[in-house]
C-alpha cells in the first residue's frame, strides 16, 4: 500500500444491503474518552473537520478499516497495536484505547442497524494530528505541549469481496522502503490513486507496486501473496510493503512465509499446451497470486494482460479461485 495508504473501500467490497434504505455510512467526531452522546453523529457527508486540520491540509496522520462481522470487530487488538506503534513511529500522540473505543463502537454499531438487523461492513478509525496555530508543516518544538490530535470514525455497510481481479505492474510508482510512512497506515493516498489510475488507462483493474529495488512489493491497497511450487509467498517488510493485519495473521499461523519475489515470476506464460510440465518448471511457477488486506482477498487472474497460472476451466469449476482465495482469508480471522 503506497506511502503506508489504503482505503476504507479497500478491493471494492459489496454493499453490504444494495437498495436498503437503512444500510448507509455513519459517522461519529468527538473526544472518545467522553461519552458518545458528548460527540456528533451524523452520515460522512453530513459532518465536517476544521479547515485548518492537518489531516486535511497534510494528511498527516493514521487510520485503521476494521472488518465487522456479526456486531463484531474482528481482529481489532491487532488493528490497535499497529495503530498505536505507528503513532510513535511518527511523534504523534497515542491514539485512543481499546477501553475508551469499545463503547463507541457498540453505539456506532448499533445505530447502523438495518430493520434490527446487525450489519457488516468497514469500521474506519481515524487519527489526526489535529489543528496546528498557523501555516506550514512544522511541530511544535521540543518541549512544548503537542497538538491537539483528532478522533473520528466511520463506519460503512459491505461484505468482503473475492472477486477476482486484472492487475497492471505500475511503471511509474514505486514503494520506498526506507519510509517511515512506508510502515504506517496514514491518510497519504497520492501514490495509490496515480497508480491505479495508471492501471485503468492500461485495461486493469487494480495496480501493483514494485519496490525501490525493483522487487515485487504490494497492491496499490493491499498486500501480495503468491503461491510458488505450492507454498505462499509474501514480500517482506523490506520491500516497503504496509505490515498488514491479515499478513501478520498469515505469517503468525505459518500458512505464508517472506521471500524476495522478481516481478518476472507473474509474467510467465501459462502452459495451456496440455503437455506435463517438468518437476523444475512445477517447482519454479506460479500457480495463483492474491491481493490481501481486511475487507477481502483477490485472485488476481491476469497480470498486464497475460493470464496468470492454471486456467479456470482446468479446475472443472470457474469459481475455484474465489473459493480459495475466501477459505484462505476466513482461516486467518480470529477474535480479535
Amino acid at each position: 500500500m503506497p506511502a503506508g495508504a489504503a482505503t476504507s473501500g479497500d478491493l471494492d467490497p459489496s454493499p453490504a444491503s444494495v437498495g436498503a434504505p437503512l444500510a448507509q455510512p455513519i459517522a461519529w467526531i468527538g473526544d472518545p474518552s467522553q461519552p458518545a452522546e458528548r460527540g456528533q453523529w451524523g452520515r460522512p457527508n453530513q459532518l465536517g473537520l476544521p479547515l485548518d486540520d492537518r489531516g486535511l491540509t497534510l494528511a498527516d496522520g493514521l487510520f485503521e478499516t476494521v472488518l465487522v462481522e456479526q456486531g463484531q470487530a474482528r481482529l481489532l487488538e491487532a488493528h490497535l497495536e499497529r495503530w498505536r506503534r505507528s503513532a510513535a513511529l511518527l511523534g504523534m500522540e497515542p491514539p485512543p484505547n481499546r477501553q475508551g473505543l469499545e463503547p463507541l463502537i457498540a453505539a456506532t454499531l448499533e445505530r447502523s442497524q438495518a430493520g434490527g438487523r446487525a450489519l457488516d461492513g468497514a469500521l474506519r478509525l481515524n487519527w489526526s494530528r489535529g489543528s496546528a496555530p498557523g501555516r506550514g508543516i512544522d511541530l511544535p518544538a521540543e518541549g512544548e505541549p503537542p497538538l491537539p490530535h483528532r478522533f473520528w470514525l466511520q463506519f460503512t455497510p459491505l461484505q468482503p469481496s473475492f472477486r477476482p481481479v486484472t492487475v497492471w505492474i505500475s511503471q511509474l510508482e514505486r514503494r520506498q522502503a526506507t519510509s517511515l510512512l512506508s510502515q504506517c497506515k496514514t491518510f497519504a493516498y497520492g501514490q495509490a490513486i496515480q497508480a491505479r489510475r495508471e492501471a485503468r488507462s492500461a485495461g486493469a483493474e487494480e495496480a501493483l507496486l514494485l519496490g525501490t529495488g525493483g522487487e515485487l512489493c504490494c497492491g496499490a491497497t493491499a498486500n501480495l501473496l503468491v503461491c510458488r511450487g505450492g507454498t505462499w509467498l509474501t514480500p517482506p517488510l523490506a520491500s516497503g510493503c504496509l505490515p498488514g493485519v491479515m499478513r501478520g495473521r498469515a505469517l503468525e499461523l505459518g500458512l505464508v512465509r517472506e521471500a524476495t519475489l522478481d516481478p518476472g515470476l507473474l509474467l510467465q506464460p501459462a502452459d495451456d499446451s496440455g503437455h506435463h510440465p517438468s518437476k523444475d518448471s512445477v517447482k519454479d511457477s506460479v500457480s495463483a497470486a492474491l491481493l490481501l488486506n481486511s475487507l477481502g482477498c483477490r485472485p488476481i487472474r491476469a497480470v498486464n494482460g497475460q493470464v496468470l497460472g492454471p486456467a479456470d476451466q482446468a479446475h472443472g469449476d470457474p469459481g475455484w479461485a474465489s473459493s480459495l482465495a475466501e477459505s484462505l482469508w476466513r482461516s486467518l480471522l480470529g477474535t480479535g
